[in-house]
């Protein structure tokens, strides 16, 4: 018998969101949010005997999205176990029934949603008559679903540019594990590498990097890798980068005060006159004056 008390909810930096019924109400009427409205949304970070079970089920679809440790899901008498990457989606009015594992307790980003594309999201997700509401992706694509910013975006408020943002935010992540589930096998291996070597990037804007790097990252050959890149963001890996650093150099100077010298510097360009030439290459203007345009 396990000793870890079961709760619902309560849970140490968790994040957890219901919209009042009245408001899910004039939402479910608005033109732009009767088709897809998230109701309720949260994460539940190692969450320790979480335990949920709905003899009626809920009023609206529950989406789970298992970040990692394990759980368990029960639906129609079958129970499936869910680890890192695993997703779970329910149908609204059935019962069932869903845990934490006592061992290795799972964190979880969740949300209940409404609306008249419901049911055929679910069907897209999982197909028309799906034996199972579980998909399993691999652990490291959990994060990618992004469910985060549905509940992210309904702690900003109920007000009709939040509910908008946190439907939009779940549309996404829906149409993203609809592309995942008709990918071979959830994301090719090489795929997934090299898509993993570009997040990287993205958040290492400011290190030297080498192709060489890059392709070692990923596993492959230079060669390999380079072609596998293009075929993927349509530039080279480092012109890529290029262009990823002069992106972020344009929200710098669009946001800040920071000398050109040092934007430059804190995305990846030491020589202030390289950066002014890559800059205006690039932009097609230099970054004075490009921060002196009007924009928008």
């Amino acid at each position: 018998m396990s000793s870890v008390t079961h709760r619902r909810e309560g849970f140490p930096g968790q994040h957890h969101v219901v919209l009042p019924p009245s408001v899910v109400q004039r939402a479910l009427k608005h033109p732009l949010l009767r088709g897809l409205m998230p109701t309720d949304a949260g994460a539940y970070p190692h969450a320790a005997g979480h335990y949920v079970e709905r003899e009626n089920g809920a009023a609206g679809a529950v989406l789970l999205v298992c970040m990692a440790g394990a759980g368990w899901v029960r639906w129609k008498g079958r129970e499936q176990r869910l680890e890192a990457g695993g997703v779970a989606l329910l149908p609204p009015a059935e019962a069932h029934a869903y845990g934490a594992d006592d061992d290795d307790p799972w964190s979880l980003d969740w949300t209940h949603f409404a609306g008249d594309e419901a049911v055929r999201w679910r069907e897209a997700v999982l197909g028309r008559n799906p034996e199972s509401v579980c998909l399993e992706l691999p652990s490291r694509l959990a994060s990618s679903l992004g469910l985060a910013r549905v509940y992210e975006r309904l702690e900003a408020g109920y007000h009709e540019p939040q509910l908008l943002a946190a439907s939009a935010a779940l549309r996404w992540s829906l149409a993203e594990l609809v592309r995942l589930r008709h990918r071979p096998g959830n994301i090719p291996t090489v795929v997934e590498a090299v898509d993993a070597t570009a997040a990287w990037m993205r958040e290492h804007l400011e290190l030297r990097i080498s192709l060489e790097h890059l392709a070692e990252r990923a596993s492959l050959s230079v060669s390999h890798y380079s072609a596998m890149f293009r075929q993927r963001f349509g530039f080279a890996p480092i012109d890529w980068l290029i262009r990823q650093r002069i992106q972020r150099a344009c929200q710098l100077l669009d946001t800040t005060g920071e000398k050109i010298e040092a934007v430059g510097q804190a995305v990846g360009f030491s020589d202030p006159y390289y950066f002014s030439r890559i800059f205006r290459r690039v932009m097609g203007v230099p970054p004075r004056r490009y921060r002196g345009m009007v924009k928008g």
